[in-house]
Parts: structure tokens; sequence; C-alpha cells
């Protein structure tokens, strides 16, 4: 379902969980994406009252754009990112983007598996991209449509 604000404490809580304490966004920065309703779209996924999974993306002309993307330690390993992952593809071929990008930090090998195994690839380095400690982050890109649509 779509996310509002009253999810904000749980958004905050996963993060916690799948950080290990660490909160990478602060309640005023989901607050301000979730209030972008014409380009800015985040969805939850909730097991009972508690949240399991979420994932927000941006769509601009020709591309649409992961900001982030959790899902419960628990619950990893059932599709639940793929599953958010390919929604988040699915409404930016919708709206016409040839191309869906995200970052991932350059030490996390797991997701970086995931993401190339659903077609995304490395495309350059963001230097000291993360504000908490200056890791590098990967730019991936899963291109939507052939390559000479992309040029």
């Amino acid at each position: 379902m779509q996310a509002s604000e009253v999810n904000i404490p749980d958004l905050l809580e996963l993060e916690k969980k799948v950080y290990q304490g660490k909160q990478p966004w602060s309640s005023f920065s989901f607050a301000s994406e979730l209030r972008k309703k014409h380009n800015s779209l985040y969805l939850v996924i909730y097991d009972k009252a508690q949240l399991v999974g979420f994932i927000g993306g941006r769509f601009i002309p020709c591309e649409g754009h992961i900001t982030n993307i959790a899902v419960d330690p628990t619950y990893q390993g059932q599709g639940i990112g793929h599953y958010l992952i390919n929604l988040i593809v699915e409404i930016a071929r919708k709206n016409g983007a040839r191309q869906v990008s995200l970052e991932v930090r350059a030490d996390n090998e797991l997701a970086q598996k995931i993401y190339k195994g659903l077609g995304f690839e490395a495309q350059f380095i963001r230097a000291g991209y993360y504000q908490d400690d200056h890791m590098d982050a990967i730019n991936m890109v899963l291109h939507l449509k052939g390559k000479e649509d992309t040029k």
C-alpha cells in the first residue's frame, strides 16, 4: 500500500533494524518525500501490524529512481525486496521511463549482487555519498528499453 505520514514511526523503526541501530533517513526526510505526491511514491508492506518492507521512488521524465528500500531482517530472503523493486520498475515503465537507477553502498556486496540479479548495471562511483560515514556509493541502472532507445 502507499505510505503516508502515519507510517513514519514504522519506517524509522525498520531502518534501525536494517542498519544496526542507525537511521539513514530522518523523520523530516521521510515527511518531505511523502509530501512530493506529484513525482514521489513510497510503498509499504505490513504483516499484520508490523512493517516488513518499504521502498521509495522518484519519477522524472524518462527515469525512475529508487531512493531507498528496506526489508526487515527476519523477512529477508522471501522475495519482498524483489517484489518492491519490480513494482517501482513497472510504475516507471508505465510512466515512459527508459531506466531506473539507484545508489548502493560500495561495501554492501549482498545488495549489489541482488540488484545485478535483477538486471541493474554499475555505472559510476559517487565518492563520499553517505553522510554518516562518507562511504562511497555505486550508481546502478536498469535499462528498460533496448540500447538504441537509451541514447
